[in-house]
């Protein structure tokens, strides 16, 4: 039956029904997806208020995303909220989006009127935002340290692979085989769990593209350095890392954020290669990639001076 004049959500569910790509995953998997998605959705008003944002073409791949969890979860336990439990959203700390801190970030940044792109934006407590302004003080963390279960689940990942998880139907596999006659005609669908994996530990600093006030919540972040000023920045930033990163190959860019579940394609560079549950953080990155391989690097403290003139500091 077609679904043509059927309700947008319907036509999604649909579609989906067609493709059931998260019909191999465990409810626990799924459930870390449900909560993925959801985060991806959340903006924060200039007043402050929790809201999404309209269905724009940036936002419709997170509105269909979600539907698709919803037409998985329907189709296992029945109409929502049947499946639903408290623990899918607050298995980890959930980000305070409606405190204090929250309300007053949310204020300021909306009168600043930035535009993604226009800026850089690093978000911290306020001694360390202080002193990358002042002096320009920041540390180069090794990408091995992010997965420290002492940090924020914002911070918190495994920058040194990136898992993913494919359902393949004989049809599929035959494309990606060798020797299809070796595929028995009766091949049952199959789940295939791959790992990208560095080849080596390196550096890595972060900073944003977002002007979204939520990651001073995300990060539990009283302050941030908003750097005006980009190409500056990263001039200083090269310069000052020259002589402590001279054996090592410098990369730098945005994030891409890949769908474990969807990957566009199959060439992963993991130290750009970010889950989709971040995307919501719009990363630049800044990598040093060793030229001899490292299994464990030590940070490395930089100064690029003082940045008042390229930069603004916000404290709350």
């Amino acid at each position: 039956m077609s679904s043509a004049g059927l309700p947008r959500h319907i036509q999604i569910r649909r579609h989906y029904d067609r493709n059931r790509y998260m019909r191999h995953l465990t409810q626990d998997e799924l459930n870390v997806r449900i909560r993925d998605v959801f985060l991806n959705m959340l903006r924060l008003t200039p007043e402050g208020k929790v809201s999404v944002p309209p269905i724009d073409d940036a936002f419709a791949i997170w509105n269909e995303k979600w539907t698709h969890v919803l037409e998985e979860m329907q189709l296992r336990h029945g109409p929502y909220p049947s499946g639903f439990t408290r623990d899918i959203l607050h298995r980890e700390p959930f980000p305070d989006l409606v405190s204090e801190l929250a309300r007053k970030a949310a204020k300021v940044m909306s009168e600043k009127g930035l535009a993604r792109g226009q800026v850089f934006i690093k978000f911290g407590q306020r001694k360390h935002m202080e002193a990358l302004h002042l002096s320009g003080q920041l540390r180069v963390q090794p990408a091995s340290g992010f997965a420290n279960k002492a940090f924020n689940p914002a911070v918190r990942d495994d920058e040194l692979a990136l898992n993913i998880a494919l359902f393949l139907t004989r049809d599929q596999i035959l494309k990606v085989v060798k020797n299809p006659e070796d595929v028995p005609a009766d091949a049952p669908d199959q789940r295939v769990d791959m790992q990208f994996r560095s080849l080596s530990d390196y550096w890595l600093y972060c900073v944003t593209n977002s002007i979204e006030p939520r990651l001073f919540a995300d990060f539990n972040a009283d302050s941030c350095v908003i750097i005006r000023n980009r190409k500056a920045f990263k001039d200083r930033l090269i310069k000052a890392a020259e002589a402590r990163f001279s054996s090592a190959a410098l990369r730098e860019g945005d994030a891409v954020y890949v769908d474990p579940l969807l990957p566009k394609d199959a060439n992963i560079f993991v130290p750009f290669a970010k889950h989709f549950g971040f995307s919501y953080q719009d990363e630049h990155r800044f990598c040093w990639l060793p030229n001899k391989a490292a299994a464990k690097l030590e940070h490395v403290d930089l100064q690029l001076g003082d940045l008042s003139g390229i930069s603004e500091l916000v404290t709350f």
